[in-house]
């Protein structure tokens, strides 16, 4: 369903299926694999609904020749290597979690529906088509999962629903589960565990968005209550990545005052709480030359910043605008640095987006220039080893995460 609603969506049908046709060489079970997709009305509504034609062996086979032919199958598809993981992550999802419920190594683990051929055939064509939607990278959500109920039969006997390969994944990742709507199996362990490594978070109702693209999958099972649909949507979020605060733009004209007066009154509002300052030379009335001294500070800090601009420079007024600015989040870490065998420490400022992302990073310049002092190397030397060690260590820290 997942992947019908994908192709519905505008996955491409030809590189699917030349990921489904390396199938057959990479995992022995699998003789021959091709993909049928038609076009179905459930209770009215239309749908895609997918049907591989397998040929293959039945009987168990070991989650380690799952896990190889996944490997295999990987090395040689011609997806984005995000597809690749998302493909063998679900994979090793699924036969770790059979290991963990029967309680035995991943090495002898035997699959029963698990391991049969159209388990890689939905991971790797669902990776394929999310590559070419573009959808890994992105955020993706998903609503609380719908297992269905009742009394289910499969290999190991009779077992109420939903299985427990299906709430075990479930669990682990914390996913919200709805009974129903009818007693029947609603959510396998495969799709559950590519929904696991899709799906960046789970929320109840949609997030702020504008739908461009939307993929219906069909079910084979008639429902009686309710369309049996997978629905896919794709669009652009309307919540935008920076944040945003608002400050207050401070200015005066200056056209009596020496260079010395000026360069002092700039530092000193920068040392009261001026998050920036800076002069722009200006042409006044009569001609006269002169600058405007522009300052950027919170609301709060403007009358009093405003009073020490008149006090340094002797101004009459100053001009006063309260302005909205997009902002990145902004961190100041402090990281050491190896150099010649001599160890120092250095100050960084790190902007993240609100969704986490590094955006830009800067050491301090003093630290920078007093070790240029210390041991006699050029600062921009010294800047670009600061620099790629803090990148290193932010990275090395996001991977944790």
């Amino acid at each position: 369903m997942l992947l019908a609603a994908l192709i519905d969506a505008g996955a491409d049908l030809r590189n699917i299926q030349r990921v489904l046709d390396l199938i057959p060489s990479h995992y022995p079970r699998c003789n021959s694999i091709r993909l049928d997709v038609r076009e179905v009305k459930t209770h009215g509504f239309r749908a895609r609904e997918v049907d591989l034609k397998i040929s293959e062996d039945t009987g168990k086979v070991k989650a380690t020749q799952m896990l190889e032919a996944a490997h295999r199958i990987a090395s040689v598809a011609t997806i984005s290597e995000r597809a690749v993981t998302f493909a063998k992550k679900s994979v090793k999802l699924l036969v770790e979690t059979e290991g963990q419920l029967h309680g035995v190594d991943i090495q002898d683990v035997h699959l029963h529906e698990a391991g049969s051929t159209d388990t890689l055939a939905d991971i790797f064509g669902v990776a394929t088509a999310c590559d070419s939607l573009e959808i890994f990278g992105g955020d993706v959500y998903a609503t609380p999962v719908a297992v269905g109920g009742g009394i289910t039969t499969f290999s190991h006997g009779r077992l109420a629903t939903p299985v427990p390969a299906v709430l075990e994944i479930l669990r682990e990742i914390g996913a919200p589960i709805l009974g129903g709507p009818e007693r029947v199996e609603l959510a396998t362990p495969t799709g559950v565990a590519m929904l696991a490594n899709l799906a960046t978070r789970f929320v109840e109702m949609y997030p702020a968005m504008v739908p461009e693209i939307v993929g219906y999958g069909a079910g084979r099972i008639d429902l009686a209550s309710a369309p049996n649909l997978l629905r896919v949507v794709i669009g652009q979020s309307t919540e935008h990545r920076l944040g945003s605060d608002a400050v207050q733009v401070l200015e005066t004209n200056l056209d009596d005052l020496s260079g010395e007066v000026l360069g002092h009154a700039l530092q000193r509002v920068l040392d009261s709480g001026g998050k920036d300052a800076w002069l722009t030379p200006a042409q006044f009335k009569k001609n006269r030359p002169g600058h405007v001294l522009h300052v950027i500070c919170d609301i709060k800090d403007g009358e009093r910043l405003s009073r020490i601009i008149m006090e340094e420079t002797g101004t009459l007024g100053v001009r006063y605008l309260q302005l909205n600015r997009f902002t990145l989040e902004r961190h100041l870490t402090t990281i050491r640095l190896q150099i010649n065998g001599k160890l120092f420490e250095v100050r960084v400022k790190f902007a993240r987006d609100s969704y986490g992302r590094i955006i830009r990073v800067k050491p301090e310049f003093d630290d920078i220039r007093a070790i240029a002092e210390t041991i006699s190397m050029p600062a921009r030397e010294i800047s670009e080893l600061a620099l790629r060690e803090a990148r290193r260590i932010l990275e090395k820290g996001a991977e944790e995460r």
